[in-house]
């Protein structure tokens, strides 16, 4: 989780939401056949994410690199200028709607890139950590 509590790290698309689905479904049958303690998914679920052990450098780049991978995401459009900033904001906005159709397919690309990209560094670092 991220400091908003909403997750750090997310699977892209169709694939993620099979998943997601996936991973519910076995939760709420181990919880409901008493495999899984609720209590102590609380006390989990508050602890901070450690994906490899040690917390080195390369361990915290690939966490940033997880919760930015998403190079589509729309950042927000704003103007400190106070008299013609709305007019530029809307302008700006106007200009994106148009040329969203230009990026999009390469967005996709670089998203499904960077996505891919992660699973070889997480793999790497993995191996590496098991090595040492």
């Amino acid at each position: 989780m991220d400091a908003t509590g909403g997750p750090s790290f997310r699977i892209a698309g169709e694939i993620g939401r099979g998943v997601v689905e996936k991973v519910r479904a076995r939760l709420a049958d181990r919880l409901a056949r008493g495999i899984l303690d609720r209590d102590e998914i609380a006390r989990v679920s508050t602890m901070p994410l450690r994906t490899f052990a040690g917390g080195d450098a390369a361990s915290e780049i690939f966490r940033r690199c997880c919760v930015t991978w998403e190079v589509d995401r729309v950042p927000a459009l704003t103007s400190h200028r106070p008299l013609i900033g709305p007019l530029l904001v809307a302008i700006k906005r106007v200009a994106r709607r148009l040329l969203r159709f230009q990026t999009e397919a390469q967005f996709s690309r670089q998203r499904d890139f960077n996505w891919n990209l992660l699973l070889v560094l997480r793999e790497l670092l993995e191996r590496d950590g098991r090595r040492g």
